[in-house]
């Protein structure tokens, strides 16, 4: 036999329909927020829409995300007061001290994922410390992953109805939040940690290729600036673009592992040499791909001398088969090939450069991609 009651009277009936469009919408905020997080790369950005979606999805009148970072400092990234017209405050600054003291007070008095009511936790005179907002009801729930404690979230609420009480205690929608937040908080970090470490091999790579060839390192140099510029041009985020950047810088890294004989010869290179030379992108990619970090522009490298006819190599690929980033760099490094000339080949003007891009548009290169370049370099000249 079944618990649920109909509602009788009209005044019964609304509140009930009331109540239950209410749930869909914190479910569909909660799933909002959740497609953020998961999509989100800034740490920044991510404590702005979360701060603002819990705000939203449980109807209360303040917000503030704080973080732990290097040596247990804590860090109070934004607080968010509903009755402000302004989305929130941003601090990202070091709390002093004393209010340091107070935040692990509040770490110590709850467990992961635990809501826990502040009142019961902090005098009067250490709420005033923290420049939490007079408000009746205020609670804390920890932010962490795997054990692994991550900051804290501090909510707060002028008055309290039963539904809010129903929402904020008894649904999960808190935990679910504060769990998300962790999760998507720890990623970005790491993602950080793992650029940092990216880089520094970005950087040691970029030196050996130097070394071996100063040519193709300051060719490199040259062009990834403007490789990147041109994806952001081209729409891409702002982690695809930096990893294009990258491919840019290592695109000849293969080039270490051809013979000086070919590598520094003065002259055209044979066909047999030629045929050794073709290697360098795949001799590149080899080197790359084993990288902690440097999976995505392994591929990038692989394809930057593919066409967009299928007559470039070493796969032949053709059209929509290379990756964008590789078709992105293919026309950067044309150009500043052009224009840089070789030892074998005298250099060309700009303009000449420019115009034999032009004519090899939905040739060998991408038309957007050759479209957003001119307009690029047309800006830069």
């Amino acid at each position: 036999m079944s618990n649920y009651i109909e509602p009788t009277n009209s005044f019964q009936k609304s509140a009930y329909r009331i109540t239950a469009q209410n749930s869909v919408d914190r479910l569909i905020g909660l799933s909002d927020l959740n497609r953020y997080l998961l999509g989100s790369n800034t740490l920044q950005d991510l404590m702005e829409r979360s701060a603002r979606s819990m705000l939203e999805i449980l109807n209360l009148d303040f917000a503030r995300i704080v973080t732990v970072e290097g040596a247990g400092h804590y860090c109070c990234r934004i607080s968010c007061n509903k009755d402000t017209s302004a989305l929130g405050h941003k601090i990202e600054t070091l709390e002093p001290e004393e209010n340091e003291r107070i935040y692990e007070k509040i770490r110590n008095s709850i467990s992961p994922l635990s809501l826990i009511s502040l009142s019961s936790v902090l005098s009067e005179k250490e709420l005033i410390s923290l420049a939490l907002p007079i408000v009746a009801h205020l609670w804390a729930i920890s932010l962490s992953v795997n054990s692994q404690f991550v900051g804290l979230l501090v909510l707060g609420k002028k008055q309290l109805t039963e539904t809010d009480q129903k929402v904020i205690t008894s649904t999960h929608l808190v935990d679910l939040i504060a769990g998300q937040l962790s999760n998507a908080v720890y990623r970005i970090r790491l993602n950080d940690r793992l650029s940092g470490t990216s880089l520094e091999m970005v950087k040691a790579l970029t030196k050996t290729l130097e070394a071996r060839d100063s040519e193709s390192g300051i060719h490199s140099q040259l062009m990834a600036g403007m490789s990147q510029q041109l994806a952001i041009e081209m729409g891409l985020t702002e982690s695809e673009s930096q990893e294009v950047y990258w491919a840019a810088l290592l695109h000849d890294i293969g080039k270490i592992g051809i013979e000086d004989r070919i590598l520094r010869k003065p002259g055209p290179l044979t066909a047999d040499e030629w045929a050794i030379m073709k290697t360098h992108p795949e001799i590149g990619a080899k080197i790359v791909q084993g990288l902690t970090g440097l999976d995505r522009v392994a591929p990038l490298i692989l394809a930057h001398h593919e066409r967009m006819d299928g007559s470039g190599y070493p796969k032949g690929l053709k059209g929509d088969q290379i990756p964008l980033g590789a078709r992105i760099i293919a026309v950067v490094d044309s150009y500043h090939a052009m224009i840089e000339g070789r030892v074998y080949r005298t250099s060309r003007p700009h303009i000449d450069a420019l115009a034999e891009i032009t004519r090899n548009s939905g040739i060998l290169f991408d038309e957007a991609v050759v479209l957003a370049f001119k307009t690029i370099i047309n800006q830069a000249v």
